[in-house]
């Protein structure tokens, strides 16, 4: 098989990748894997720029809106208190083409349709492994999973910006990490081999409730 070519089978029958939502949770497999949690794009706003703003928040979540850094020189160093700007501009003519689409019922319905699609192109909210995708969907839901866990994290970040949403609401996609003949050679813990996974799609996703 050429490498690209996995690409083709990922949505056929049998598939280790899996897409569900609360409505399809009883689908979620009890098997080990790794997964993500993603905002579906809804249209939370009527204006466009408060949306993209309140959007934006949510994947900003674990950055600092103020820091101080030091810009060092060759003879001198300069301290810099730098504050990241919350304000978002539109061009004026796509708030206008927006504003004509948000106010047509069956234009704002399409715009909806193609948003929620494009959830899954944005950068996945918390990245994590287990050894039962379905109980690990479950007590994320639940928040049962302890007091740090993604639950709280993201039920105090969404409450906070008068956001209606729960974990239950989001996208859970995951991928099937059941044992592959071959995949853990001898002297490899199948342990440590997740372990491994998730620390490195973590470095690669960043995912801003999932705790370094």
């Amino acid at each position: 098989m050429r490498p690209l070519n996995i690409f083709r089978y990922l949505t056929s029958a049998g598939s280790r990748l899996g897409f569900y939502t609360k409505e399809t949770k009883e689908a979620i497999p009890e098997l080990p894997g790794c997964y993500a949690w993603f905002l579906p794009l809804w249209l939370y706003r009527s204006d466009l720029n408060e949306l993209i703003q309140i959007v934006s928040r949510v994947l900003d979540y674990d950055n600092v809106s103020e820091r101080e850094v030091n810009a060092p020189f060759t003879w001198e160093s300069v301290e810099l208190r730098v504050r990241r700007s919350t304000e978002t501009k539109t061009p004026g003519k796509l708030c206008a083409t927006w504003e004509r689409l948000y106010a047509d019922g069956r234009a704002r319905q399409a715009l909806q349709q193609t948003l929620l699609e494009a959830s899954l192109l944005m950068p996945p909210l918390y990245v994590g492994r287990t050894r039962s995708l379905k109980q690990r969907y479950l007590q994320h839901t639940a928040g049962s999973y302890g007091r740090n866990d993604f639950h709280t994290r993201f039920s105090e970040c969404v409450s906070s910006l008068n956001l209606t949403i729960s974990v239950s609401d989001l996208l859970f996609v995951c991928i099937r990490t059941e044992q592959i003949p071959g995949a853990t050679p001898e002297g490899v813990d199948e342990d440590d081999r997740e372990k491994l996974l998730e620390q490195i799609l973590m470095n690669f996703c960043r995912p801003p409730f999932s705790l370094k």
